[in-house]
């Protein structure tokens, strides 16, 4: 059997990824062997890539945190899944003592190939009526935005909720979220040039990061109080501006930095207005079995439901990462990058 797996021997741009048959490996004991039908690709596997991310893995590197297939073997001591079963493996890193990711993790789960070996405790069946590929483009970014914005804020007593990136499959993932609780969605893009579709997929209103004008208006669209709650993947040097527009009392949760810059922020505005700052990952969600079993649950069941549903931008094939890759760097994707094995 052929088993095709991506690895990457130094850090750079999309061309150091390269795609090499290796033998099929058998599961370890508490561990899964998925034969990989589709796999989601995040913001954070390209950061890693270029070696950029919060740490960096032994060289050569597998990559990859999420994907969709079908259960083929099982290591010693799984109980709850068999061979044959439709899963999807849910992003996680293992870590140590001192609470930073061990460089070890990815090489050993990574999902980009043919198979990838995952533990028992971070997979979850398939949605029925989901594709494999909806199923993976699912549970980065609802995950994500379920810790961020349900698990750790009061998303019940908020009115409205800012989204930065708000094409990005995370940022999509929120709004829908944030729809759930019947908020007022303002989704934060670069330029305009998505408005239509944006507000097609969801967002009641949609503002450019770059306007001159953004302060103004956000004041616009929320009768002149600003928002609420903020849903912010972009940080740097516009962090600033979330602050001057955000509510008394309001909450901005931030879960990446798009924008390399040094953040300025003056803390009397926040001091004045009583303004919260969290900082939240996927990978907090996932250490913590029941914040894990919960965020699983809720998210699951609002996928039966359909009032989360995957958009995905575009599908590739596994033959085409490099060029998926270069794709995601690209920025004109509208939802999730799927590849296909």
């Amino acid at each position: 059997m052929t088993n095709r797996i991506v690895r990457f021997s130094k850090f750079g741009g999309p061309e150091v990824l390269s795609i090499n048959d290796e033998p099929l490996k058998s599961p370890g004991k508490g561990d899964v062997r998925i034969k990989v039908i589709a796999i989601g690709l995040n913001q954070a596997e390209v950061m890693l890539r270029e070696g950029r991310y919060v740490g960096k893995p032994d060289l050569p590197s597998r990559i990859g945190i999420e994907a969709s297939g079908i259960v083929d073997e099982v290591g010693e001591g799984v109980s709850k899944y068999k061979q044959g079963d439709e899963v999807c493996a849910i992003p996680f890193l293992s870590w140590n003592n001192n609470d930073f990711w061990t460089n070890d993790s990815i090489n050993k789960y990574g999902t980009y190939g043919d198979t990838a070996i995952v533990p028992e405790w971070t997979i979850t069946r398939k949605i029925d009526h989901q594709s494999f590929e909806e199923a993976a483009a699912a549970w980065c970014q609802y995950l994500t935005a379920w810790g961020g914005l349900v698990y750790n804020s009061d998303i019940e007593s908020r009115k409205s909720c800012l989204i930065t990136g708000a094409s990005s499959s995370a940022a999509i993932g929120a709004m829908q979220i944030a729809k759930v609780f019947g908020l007022k969605t303002i989704g934060v893009s670069r330029s305009l040039k998505k408005e239509e579709k944006l507000k097609e997929i969801g967002y009641d209103e949609v503002l450019s990061l770059t306007d001159e004008n953004f302060e103004k208006n956000i004041l616009d669209v929320t009768d002149g109080i600003g928002f609420d709650l903020s849903y912010d993947c972009v940080g740097g040097s516009h962090f600033y501006k979330l602050v001057n527009t955000v509510k008394a009392r309001g909450l901005i949760v931030n879960y990446g930095n798009l924008d390399l810059e040094f953040s300025k922020i003056y803390t009397l505005p926040l001091l004045s207005k009583r303004v919260h700052i969290k900082f939240h990952s996927i990978f907090d969600t996932m250490r913590f079995e029941k914040q894990r079993i919960e965020g699983v649950d809720w998210i699951n069941s609002h996928m039966q439901d359909k009032k989360l549903k995957p958009i995905i931008s575009k599908v590739f094939n596994l033959d085409q990462i490099v060029d998926a890759h270069k794709y995601i760097g690209e920025g004109n994707q509208l939802g999730k990058t799927i590849v296909t094995t």
